[in-house]
């Protein structure tokens, strides 16, 4: 019998099972990080001896699923979805896909079982874009991806999140998505786990020693909070440059300040602004009302 790890693409589902079984006991410590930073190094004798089973069960074998009585699935609010996008992209599949270079080959990169219905869902949404060009010009994607944090209820994971159904007779163990890039939550999260299955969980150096080399793989930590820092000067009016943001981040400040302003942020723009005074400008006597 296995414990499965129930989790949408990118939410670490295998880190936390490689994690468990290393921490819990059930078997003997390898390395499975692979060099973008995913817990896909899977020896053949640790696939054989695991316990708890990451996989997108909710997508893939709900069939199977129902038939476990323990469900532990990692579970996450809308504030993590910027942080999620970014790096499901980067990680589900190992894909390697850059947000911020999602303009380049844009089919090519999402032209898969992970993103497919995305790039279908982008050329349903604007029928001007050639269908010949492998290229998917920003601010077109940048217009996209804008719906899904102006109203995260629309997002494409937090609707995936929804499809995570279990049954009433199932015990589950929800692990929150943010813990992972808190230490000491992480910890608390994975010594509630060891007490509910019955787990002695006893965290030393080297297992913290490995979630700091999981967190120094994730290059998009910081992205919200500086993104909020960015729209609160904004909306006090301070004049500052705008650093270089990625796309996803782009999209993730045009939201917002739509819902703040109740204004259109630009739709033909290639270059996204330069400082605070710019936004302002543009918001005060160019932005359509909505």
């Amino acid at each position: 019998m296995r414990i499965p790890i129930d989790f949408v693409a990118g939410s670490h589902g295998n880190y936390l099972e490689t994690v468990c079984n290393q921490e819990f006991g059930i078997v003997k410590k390898e390395d499975h990080f692979k060099k973008n930073g995913t817990s896909h190094v899977k020896s053949p004798e640790y696939q054989k001896n695991k316990l708890f089973d990451a996989d997108h069960w909710f997508e893939q074998r709900v069939n199977e699923l129902s038939q476990y009585p323990v469900v532990v699935s990692i579970q996450f609010s809308q504030d993590d979805l910027l942080l999620l996008s970014s790096v499901s992209l980067l990680r589900a599949g190992d894909m390697n896909i850059d947000n911020n270079l999602l303009e380049e080959k844009t089919v090519t990169k999402l032209l898969n079982s992970y993103y497919q219905g995305t790039l279908m869902d982008i050329k349903k949404a604007y029928p001007f874009l050639d269908l010949s060009a492998d290229d998917i010009p920003r601010n077109v994607l940048r217009e996209y991806f804008k719906f899904g944090f102006k109203n995260p209820a629309i997002n494409g994971y937090w609707k995936k999140q929804q499809q995570m159904i279990y049954g009433a007779d199932q015990q589950i163990l929800k692990f929150n998505f943010s813990s992972f890039y808190n230490t000491e939550q992480f910890t608390e999260e994975l010594l509630y786990l060891s007490r509910q299955l019955g787990f002695n969980f006893v965290p030393n150096q080297e297992f913290y020693q490995t979630h700091k080399k999981f967190l120094s793989f994730n290059p998009f930590i910081n992205h919200r909070q500086q993104c909020n820092e960015l729209i609160a000067a904004i909306t006090q009016q301070h004049n500052v440059d705008i650093p270089k943001l990625s796309l996803l981040q782009e999209s993730y400040v045009n939201g917002c300040l739509e819902n703040i302003y109740h204004k259109e942020m630009p739709f033909h723009q290639d270059q996204y602004f330069t400082s605070t005074q710019d936004v302002l400008y543009y918001l005060e006597h160019l932005a359509p009302n909505l």
